[in-house]
C-alpha cells in the first residue's frame, strides 16, 4: 500500500491555512493507473487530478444526484457511480454514436447530447400523439 500525506516538517497550523492534505491508502497498481492518467493528461500533478476527481463527487450537481441515488438505493457511493457506468455502457451504442460524431463532426458528448434530445423530442411528441388518439376514441365511444 501507498501512503501520501503531508510532509512531517509541517506545523499543523500550517498545513491548515495552506488546504486539506488528506491520507490516501491505494495499492501499486491504483497509484500506477493515477500516475498514467496523469501523464497522458499532460503530465498534471496526482493531488489536483485527486481533488478534482473528489470535488466532482462530492461538490457537483452531477455529484449531489449520485450522492442521492447512492442513498436512495442503500449503497455506497462509489457502487453507486459504477452502477451509473455500467448501465450507461451496456445500453449505448458507443461505437456508432462515434461514428455519428465524426460524421457530423461533433465530439462525442456533443452527440450524445443531440441525440438524447431529439429522442426526448420524438418520444413527447408520439406521448402527444396516443393521447390525442386516446381521446378522440373515448369521445366516439360516449
Amino acid at each position: 500500500m501507498v501512503k501520501s500525506s503531508v510532509p512531517p516538517d509541517k506545523s499543523s497550523s500550517e498545513s491548515s491555512d495552506v488546504g486539506c492534505r488528506p491520507t490516501f491508502y491505494m495499492t501499486a497498481e491504483l497509484l500506477e493507473a493515477i500516475e498514467a492518467q496523469c501523464a497522458a493528461e499532460g503530465n498534471r500533478k496526482r493531488s489536483p487530478f485527486l481533488a478534482e476527481i473528489m470535488e466532482l463527487l462530492l461538490t457537483s450537481e452531477v455529484g449531489q444526484q449520485l450522492r442521492e441515488g447512492a442513498q436512495k438505493h442503500h449503497r455506497p457511493l462509489v457502487h453507486e457511480l459504477e452502477a451509473n457506468l455500467l448501465l450507461f455502457n451496456q445500453h449505448i451504442p458507443t461505437e456508432r454514436i462515434v461514428e455519428l460524431a465524426e460524421a457530423s463532426q461533433r465530439n462525442p458528448d456533443q452527440m450524445l447530447v443531440r441525440l438524447v434530445l431529439l429522442g426526448l423530442r420524438v418520444y413527447e411528441k408520439a406521448i402527444s400523439r396516443m393521447e390525442a388518439e386516446i381521446d378522440g376514441g373515448s369521445e366516439v365511444v360516449s
